[in-house]
């Protein structure tokens, strides 16, 4: 979906390219070496990690290469 808006709308980004959608998830999840679930998984840690003012990094990723 579009999911910054949650509209259902998969990889519509509404004209509006900082919209995240499901392709932009693909493709960084390709560059990360992980799965798009993964991917996904590790933007909501963040998210939760932000809202609750935790600053520590999420085990999740278990790609080894260096960024």
């Amino acid at each position: 979906m579009c999911v910054s808006c949650g509209c259902g709308k998969v990889n519509d980004n509404h004209g509006d390219s900082r919209n995240i959608t499901q392709s932009d998830i693909v493709t960084a999840a390709q560059a990360a070496g992980i799965t798009p679930e993964q991917a996904a998984q590790n933007l909501m840690d963040t998210c939760q990690q932000l809202t609750s003012g935790s600053q520590k990094q999420s085990p999740r990723n278990t790609n080894t290469r260096e960024r």
